[in-house]
């Protein structure tokens, strides 16, 4: 019993110990040598650029003051911001009030209208209508049966739909007339 217990705990610190391997092995080498990597890892001490314990930040955002300041990244200049907010302003882009609620969507009428997209022109939507109505693609009244559903024969290619049998109804018998009444 011993000696299988045994034989199972290692396999179980065998198959971690492989998949680590395995990890290792699939991972690129890196072209860098020992001191190369060093120096990198010095620089990177040097400037705050390390991680600090469990938290994920860097070193020059806990305390900015014992390392090198940073350039500022280049942003846009005032003169830029200013026109960007003319021009929201003149098209009614900015929000208003507690709901946010644009003046563009509150009085649409007193703004230049947005370009639209490219669509299609008169001449395809007149062939696409065309094609659908041939295919018999085009709903009927208000089922929203298409033309191939109401009329399958009529259709080629359209799928085939189940006919609509209708019970007939008994009939009353026709009255009786003078002639058959006298016999």
């Amino acid at each position: 019993m011993r000696v299988f217990r045994l034989s199972i705990l290692s396999l179980l610190f065998a198959i971690p110990a492989s998949a680590v391997l395995a990890q290792a092995a699939s991972q690129p080498t890196s072209s860098l040598t020992r001191a190369q990597v060093k120096a990198e890892t010095l620089e990177a001490i040097r400037e705050g650029d390390s991680e600090v314990g469990e938290t994920g930040r860097k070193a020059y955002e806990l305390e900015p003051n014992r390392y090198p300041k940073r350039p500022m990244p280049v942003g846009e200049t005032r003169a830029q911001v200013k026109t960007e907010l003319e021009e929201a302003r003149r098209n009614g882009d900015i929000a208003v009030g507690d709901v946010g609620d644009t003046p563009r969507e509150i009085n649409p009428k007193a703004y230049p209208a947005e370009p639209a997209g490219p669509g299609l022109t008169r001449a395809q939507v007149k062939q696409d209508t065309l094609a659908a109505t041939r295919a018999g693609d085009v709903q009927v009244g208000e089922t929203g049966e298409t033309l191939a559903q109401q009329n399958p024969s009529r259709y080629a290619g359209s799928p085939a739909v189940a006919p609509k049998f209708h019970l007939p109804h008994k009939t009353k018998p026709a009255p009786a007339t003078a002639s058959s009444a006298l016999h």
